[in-house]
């Protein structure tokens, strides 16, 4: 069914992933280990304002109401929070265009349309990011050209980035290894890594091509 005020059958989102991203989340990824960028610009819309403050842990969702891939997202994130919440601050951020449409979204019911369960964003903090100014801190800590949502970011208590992990439609939360990430966060343990990025091979005979065709261009 389409949902005509949030557009429910979105085919394309521009702060949605493409379906064939790599949501591996490398060691030399540059954010980890990074000091984990101020929230003073958000607004909160439901519960207060918050700022990073060290001693504490936080998982920080960004998320969109127009991407309906990422619902199921909203839902995991709140059982994570139900499980969590003794150890760890949960903190759900809009990318919204306006603040208004974010309201009405956190005034809706909103179910699985083959399951009917409840796809529940049912967080204490949820927070407006008006005109995407802190997701972009956070995307060029990882020369992101975009906050590509929904994403997910485990903040240490020494306030400094321990996790991101990017998530799809076809990749959610319990794809992931990203709970298993965040109780280690909690115990004070080293984050399982993947390793470094894979260097990408080019082929001399392809590069050369390449160096004609731009040369083609001038």
């Amino acid at each position: 069914g389409i949902n005509a005020e949030y557009g429910v059958s979105v085919l394309y989102c521009p702060c949605a992933p493409d379906m064939s991203t790599d949501v591996t989340t490398y060691s030399d990824d540059k954010c980890l280990g990074a000091v984990a960028p101020s929230l003073e610009l958000l607004v909160p819309v439901r519960g207060d304002k918050l700022s990073i403050e060290k001693g504490n842990i936080y998982v920080l969702y960004y998320f969109t109401t127009f991407y309906k891939g990422g619902y199921p997202v909203n839902e995991e994130f709140t059982k994570m929070y139900e499980e969590l919440a003794k150890d760890a601050t949960f903190v759900a951020i809009s990318n919204e265009a306006e603040q208004e449409k974010l309201e009405r979204f956190l005034g809706k019911q909103i179910v699985d349309e083959n399951t009917k369960e409840p796809l529940r964003l049912e967080v204490p903090h949820v927070l407006h990011d008006e005109k995407k100014a802190t997701a972009k801190t956070y995307a060029d800590l990882s020369n992101l050209a975009i906050m590509s949502c929904p994403a997910m970011y485990i903040i240490d208590k020494e306030g400094k980035i321990a996790w991101r992990q990017q998530f799809l439609q076809t990749y959610m939360v319990k794809d992931s290894n990203f709970v298993a990430q965040l109780k280690h966060v909690i115990a004070g343990e080293p984050v399982d890594s993947n390793g470094p990025r894979p260097a990408v091979e080019v082929d001399e005979g392809e590069a050369a091509d390449v160096a004609d065709d731009d040369l083609a261009l001038f």
